[in-house]
């Protein structure tokens, strides 16, 4: 109503308000704290190999764009070669030292060693999670320049044009 009366305004709606059943509690045990909103779900993580493929595409057209640039296969193999190494030493040598943390138990049987056993699980699950797209992104990026290698070196000028994302005017 215009005139501040009625049923939901002034003295009223605020009567209302301490009369009317609040929300149903949440169940015991939950940790959801009464009156609060549960929390939106997380987004899906990244697709980490489209990303690799997707930045050394982009890299590729970038070089590839100036005019002065000529495609050398040997330092690309030199590049190749190095990011392989990386993929086989030290990324190898990080799955093996989260596989050995994530196999690891509990310093003691008290509560603050199962506190502590809690939290290295998230920790290593979160670690492995981004040890994982970590390496995914990288083969995925080795993959494309494989591509782009062996588009130069066959001289397939399609492939090239669809791997610079310029597609060719007729």
């Amino acid at each position: 109503m215009p005139d501040g009366t009625g049923p939901n305004s002034g003295l009223q709606r605020f009567q209302n308000e301490l009369i009317t059943p609040g929300a149903q509690a949440p169940p015991p045990g939950s940790g959801i704290i009464p009156g609060a909103n549960a929390a939106a779900p997380p987004p899906p993580p990244p697709d980490y190999k489209a990303l690799g493929t997707d930045q050394a595409k982009a890299d590729f057209a970038a070089a590839s764009s100036n005019g002065g640039w000529k495609f050398d296969p040997a330092a690309m193999d030199k590049v190749i070669g190095q990011l392989e190494d990386s993929l086989d030493g030290e990324y190898a040598d990080a799955r093996t030292i989260a596989g050995d943390f994530a196999q690891a138990g509990p310093p003691g049987s008290d509560t603050i060693s199962a506190d502590y056993m809690k939290a290295a699980g998230r920790a290593t699950i979160a670690y492995n999670q981004f040890l994982r797209g970590t390496v995914d992104y990288l083969a995925s990026y080795v993959s494309t320049l494989k591509q782009i290698r062996t588009a130069y070196v066959n001289q397939d000028h399609a492939a090239i044009d669809a791997l610079r994302a310029t597609p060719k005017v007729d």
